[in-house]
């Protein structure tokens, strides 16, 4: 069965290529030929390569810089300089590519940029060499923007771009100097040094600081908008530009080990495609498995269903680098032979997550915070907790949650809230995971703008038992997985309604409810489908109801704290108190000892040690002194969870 959905994978990733597929003798060859990390860089450089030779143009302003690393990685010169000529087209003032040149977006253009020159500088030549000069030094994108990637971006731009130049060769623009002064508000220009768009900050005016304490953030609590689609690549790849283009070495060591450690957070979660976890800015309407974004990256180094446009994703500078991932990490991504728990603490969530073979349910918590005092977590522009589950058919969605959402109507502009897109979170919900098993206590204030829970259920189900209205309850066979939801009052579903408010074009046949409420228990329970039987879908979904019906139970208690409390089919009682304690078993959930990382190959209790193993090597990460060490063994055990 693993050697078929190798053989799969294979073909797909050949026809998304471009590449004509194999005869049947020689598919085995094929998926062999993407099973490793050398073979899927060298699939992303070639397919670069092909998609300029069909068309210079072609590829998106943006991920120009990235094309031309990838040619000149390609030994093809002359053409890597027409394209990094190109991209630098962009950054003239003037221009008609790129409207935010005016200090905003550029970043995730002048970040490759300068990453491009600094790497292949020996093959630029002097007029290409002069014009990157010319544009970086009179440039006034470097300001401090507020979101995590720009922030990333043009500090890590801004400390490079002076470590090749020199802070004195930096003047702004004529055509925009004054106006990015006078564009600031007066109390601001009085405090202001000029010109503020040249400089990161005016008590960091070289982002020396920021480098720094970026490289110390993340491996103490996880990179900004950590495992973001459309945001996270450019909060993490930033960190290997540094790895490689820092003149301080020791520098590079630390952003070297920060890259490193920032894929180590991601890989537990890792699911063939899909990041079965918790992520800020992010789209849940729009999940299938096929990796994108920051999914593509952790793709290159584990493997899985690959991307739908290979040439052009954030993951492809991961490609032209000299970096490889150590062997001893490997399993922690790729290895989903068996069900394991992976805890984790990223920037003040406590995550919990239950991977098996073939699905994966997760959560996160904001009560770490509120066991320890800190302030606590919100991301409201954010991606839910739920199920993920093995569906290599990309048209298909794979990604089924609930929340109280802060946007839920695109055509009322007072439902549309700023920052937060479509959908979006509210705190108004709470979880608590153990096993196969979810539960959610929801509280929602009088008087909020979306006073009900929104469940979102993705096309593609096998079959499907609707007791929805008559006793709140769902049953879902997704192939890999069976689902059943369990509501602490009846609501109304119509598979064919849509969806509302999407981020984009949901996949065919997804469909979504909406239970009103002030405090209400929902709880989904997963299964394999080969545990009720090997009859039809049909039969094996009927089948997990009955158990689903007979033994688990779900109730809320409202009142100033409500409580969730369910029972699954094993037995186990979940229960979640809002703002309070939650319990599985009788047994207090400790928070306030979360670990930072935890799962069969990673243990990391404090800031200051990561631990993984693979069985026979152990691998040491000290982050007081910066340094790796690595020695035959096995992994300690970790403290009881």
């Amino acid at each position: 069965m693993q050697v078929l959905h190798r053989t799969w994978l294979a073909l797909s990733a050949l026809l998304l290529l471009g590449w004509p597929v194999p005869a049947t003798g020689d598919a085995f060859a094929a998926a062999a030929d993407l099973a490793t990390f050398a073979d899927r860089r060298q699939a992303m450089l070639a397919a670069a390569c092909r998609g300029y030779e069909a068309d210079p143009r072609k590829p998106a302003w943006k991920n120009a810089f990235l094309v031309a690393a990838a040619l000149f990685e390609s030994g093809k010169i002359e053409e890597g300089r027409r394209m990094a000529g190109f991209a630098l087209d962009g950054l003239v003032p003037g221009n008609r590519i790129n409207r935010w040149y005016l200090g905003g977006n550029s970043g995730f253009v002048v970040w490759p940029g300068i990453d491009c020159y600094i790497r292949y500088e020996h093959l630029l030549g002097d007029e290409l060499k002069a014009r990157f000069k010319q544009i970086y030094t009179t440039g006034v994108f470097y300001r401090r923007f507020s979101t995590s990637n720009h922030v990333t971006m043009a500090g890590v731009t801004r400390f490079l771009a002076v470590q090749t130049w020199g802070r004195e060769a930096f003047s702004p623009h004529p055509d925009y100097a004054d106006k990015v002064y006078e564009a600031l508000p007066p109390d601001v220009r009085k405090t202001t040094r000029f010109p503020p768009s040249q400089l990161f900050s005016n008590d960091d005016p070289d982002a020396v600081k920021f480098v720094h304490q970026l490289v110390e953030q993340v491996v103490a609590r996880g990179p900004g908008e950590y495992a973001s689609r459309p945001y996270g690549a450019e909060n993490t790849l930033p960190l290997l530009s540094l790895a490689e283009c820092a003149k301080d070495p020791a520098l590079r060591a630390k952003a070297r080990l920060a890259y490193e450690v920032s894929l180590l957070q991601l890989a537990p979660t890792w699911l063939r495609g899909h990041l079965a976890t918790f992520a800020p800015r992010s789209y849940p309407d729009m999940e299938t498995q096929q990796p994108w974004g920051i999914a593509a990256l952790v793709w290159l180094y584990y493997g899985g269903v690959p991307p739908a446009d290979i040439a052009h994703e954030w993951a492809l500078r991961a490609a032209t680098s000299s970096y490889h991932l150590p062997a001893v990490a490997v399993p922690i991504g790729a290895d989903r032979t068996r069900p394991f728990r992976h805890r984790a603490l990223v920037n003040g969530w406590a995550l919990d997550h239950h991977v098996t073979p073939g699905y994966a349910l997760f959560a996160r918590s904001p009560k770490h915070a509120l066991a320890t005092g800190a302030r606590m977590p919100f991301q409201g522009q954010s991606y839910p907790c739920g199920l993920m589950w093995d569906e290599p058919d990309v048209s298909r969605g794979s990604h089924l949650w609930l929340t109280c959402p802060a946007a839920d109507d695109n055509a009322d502009p007072k439902n549309t809230v700023a920052g937060l897109h479509t959908h979006g979170v509210t705190p108004h919900e709470q979880e608590v995971l153990h096993g196969d098993a979810l539960v959610w206590a929801f509280d929602i204030p009088p008087g909020a703008r979306n006073p009900y829970v929104l469940g979102f259920i993705p096309g593609g189900a096998r079959a499907v038992i609707d007791d929805a209205t008559s006793e709140g309850r769902l049953y879902l066979h997704y192939g890999s997985v069976l689902v059943g939801l369990a509501a602490s009052q009846p609501f109304p579903w119509d598979p064919a309604a849509g969806i509302r408010a999407p981020a984009g074009k949901p996949p065919e046949g997804c469909a979504e409810f909406r239970i009103a409420c002030r405090a209400a228990a929902v709880a989904i329970e997963a299964g394999v489908p080969g545990d009720f039987g090997a009859g039809p879908a049909a039969d094996q979904l009927a089948a997990f109801r009955a158990v689903l019906r007979k033994a688990t139970r779900i109730e809320c208690t409202p009142g100033e704290k409500p409580v969730a409390r369910y029972v699954d089919r094993h037995g186990n009682r979940l229960e979640c108190t809002f703002d309070g304690e939650d319990r599985v078993n009788g047994a207090v959930v400790d928070y306030r000892h979360w670990p930072i990382l935890d799962n069969p190959w990673t243990v990391q209790t404090t800031p200051e040690q990561l631990v993984i193993g693979d069985g026979e090597t152990v691998r040491t990460y000290d982050f007081r002194r910066w340094k790796v060490t690595e020695a035959a063994g096995r992994l300690p055990p970790a403290p009881p969870p």
